[in-house]
């Protein structure tokens, strides 16, 4: 490797590489604060019906596993009438779902000192008319407000979705982790959720193997899982990361135990899964329309407001006509662990 580039240098890209090409022979890397907003030219690289809108950059959490403090810098939010503006023109092109990231959306805009600014801007995205699906993704557990719960529940634009990264449920683990939030917490918040939406979908993900993680702390976290909270769950294998306190920790646990300890924690959540889609079977959805199934042209796919893009499954559709970026009503006839199957409701 012999050029190095900073996150906050992208919109001096072509600058750089060219003193490179002319010979410099030292880049300094500048300090991570770049922020993109609705003038940036974007190529979209999601399929046209559907979008992802970065509403801000950096984290101010610090967990001790995490080094996009040292890469992206502090939290840095967009005002609300650049994201605004961003979305209208992805609308106008033709997007029907815009999903809201950030590495923290429930802490959009609280460095500028009122707290979250999120159910403010999520105020104004519902009122663009052609825009279908709002979906809210990474979604700090401690910063879900009871306010931001009753408009998911009182808007129609608002996906019943929410991904909110617990990683794990052993109090001591999560202090080690730095998390602001302990198993008890974690409880009391998934009950104020499925009390508030009842029909809401929960994607977490969770880590395995960090340091000083036992046998009895793993066990705990599976039989968490094994009780069912999430329809959706991702899990991670602790990874050393060079320059975060966990890096420093004693205890490392062997590579051999989380993948193990991971193993165990996907086979729980398949039946949890599998379990939980099997009990839609009847109901009716709505799904966007995605195209052809991989394995066959006789069959469409499409996903359902339950699913999230690239990381939950999908939905076959075995009986009606749709076109691309068609969001349809679906009743759903069957399901395996991650997907569901279903006919086209006639009009």
């Amino acid at each position: 490797m012999d050029f190095f580039m900073g996150t906050a240098d992208a919109p001096r890209i072509l600058e750089l590489l060219d003193n490179h090409l002319q010979g410099a022979s030292q880049q300094e890397i500048g300090l991570p604060d770049y922020l993109y907003d609705h003038t940036t030219p974007r190529v979209t690289s999601s399929p046209f019906y559907s979008a992802y809108v970065k509403i801000a950059e950096g984290c101010a959490n610090h967990c001790s596993y995490c080094v996009i403090p040292s890469i992206r810098g502090t939290l840095r939010s967009r005002d609300i009438p650049s994201v605004v503006a961003e979305v209208k023109g992805l609308v106008a092109r033709g997007v029907k779902e815009v999903n809201l990231i950030a590495q923290d959306v429930t802490a959009f805009g609280a460095e500028r000192g009122n707290g979250s600014e999120l159910t403010a801007l999520l105020s104004e995205l519902v009122k663009i008319d052609e825009l279908v699906w709002l979906r809210l993704l990474y979604a700090y557990p401690d910063g879900i407000t009871d306010e931001l719960l009753d408009m998911i529940a009182a808007e129609e634009k608002i996906c019943s979705y929410l991904d909110l990264p617990i990683q794990h449920i052993d109090d001591q683990i999560l202090a080690a982790m730095n998390r602001r939030i302990d198993g008890a917490g974690i409880r009391s918040l998934l009950e104020r959720i499925r009390t508030r939406i009842p029909e809401i979908t929960l994607r977490t993900s969770l880590i395995v193997g960090f340091p000083g993680e036992t046998d009895e702390q793993f066990r705990q976290l599976l039989a968490f899982v094994e009780e069912g909270h999430f329809e959706r769950l991702g899990v991670f294998r602790y990874s050393r990361e060079e320059g975060t306190s966990a890096a420093k920790l004693e205890k490392q646990v062997p590579e051999r135990s989380k993948m193990s300890r991971y193993k165990r924690l996907m086979k729980a959540q398949s039946r949890v899964s599998l379990r939980k889609n099997l009990a839609l079977k009847g109901r009716i959805d709505q799904v966007l329309v995605e195209g052809y199934s991989e394995e066959t042209e006789l069959l469409l796919r499409g996903r359902s407001v339950r699913q999230a893009p690239d990381v939950d499954g999908q939905v076959y559709i075995t009986s009606g006509m749709a076109d691309v970026g068609d969001i349809v009503a679906l009743k759903i006839t069957d399901s395996s662990e991650y997907d569901l199957i279903g006919e086209i409701c006639e009009e």
